[in-house]
């Protein structure tokens, strides 16, 4: 029996989260890493949509909430890939790792359908079920001898989503400081032009007017503390 083909709105969905991904890599990632983890990425993604293609759970929901998880699978599959690429785990155990991950991750999205459960709710379930099949999948590789402690205790460690929230958050706060420099480097020489101009135009006068301005501005300031 020949597979039914995937409706175009989705691999059209999927294709715009690679795009959007690509860039968001981190430097440390090479480039057969890249290629690996992007294929990943669409694979699952693909899969979870021909899921709710034929899941009638799935298919109850609108196209923007079926979008909604297929996005929420590609961004953590982004994220755990990530951390077993620098996790010290050897490569031919990152998919026995990411298969156990996308299947806890398909059973909390199939159960948060089925009871209509809100995109917060999804979320930090999620969150926790995913943290928890990396957690338990890494144990049972040290359990079965494949990692040792060391590695172990590395791979735990790993977080890229920690890293780019902390990355992000860095960056706000430092074009913040750049927006603050400017809008007092502007108020700066507007004051300086103000002053020009009185001098220019009143002369003695009008150097007697702007400090007792400063000086008016000075009291009120300190009278407020």
């Amino acid at each position: 029996m020949e597979e039914k083909a995937l409706n175009k709105k989705y691999i059209d969905f999927v294709d715009d989260l690679i795009t959007q991904v690509e860039p968001l890599v981190p430097s440390d990632i090479n480039k057969l890493q890249i290629d690996y983890l992007l294929n990943n990425i669409k694979k699952s993604a693909i899969t979870l949509a021909k899921s709710i293609e034929e899941e009638e759970t799935f298919q109850n929901l609108d196209f923007d909430t079926q979008c909604m998880y297929i996005q929420i699978m590609a961004e953590w599959s982004f994220h755990k890939e990530i951390d077993l690429f620098r996790s010290g785990i050897p490569a031919k155990y990152w998919k026995p790792v990411m298969v156990k991950i996308w299947a806890n991750m398909w059973d909390v999205m199939f159960a948060c359908a089925q009871n209509n459960a809100s995109k917060e709710v999804l979320l930090n379930v999620i969150e926790k079920y995913v943290t928890k099949a990396y957690t338990n999948a890494i144990e049972d590789l040290k359990k079965s001898n494949a990692i040792d402690e060391i590695t172990e205790e590395k791979a735990k460690e790993q977080s890229n989503i920690s890293v780019m929230a902390k990355e992000m958050l860095d960056g706000e706060k430092q074009r913040n400081k750049i927006e603050y420099f400017f809008t007092y480097l502007f108020i700066f020489f507007g004051i300086l032009l103000v002053v020009y101009l009185v001098i220019d135009r009143f002369g003695s006068n009008g150097v007697v007017l702007v400090l007792s301005t400063l000086a008016i501005y000075d009291v009120i300031r300190f009278s407020k503390k």
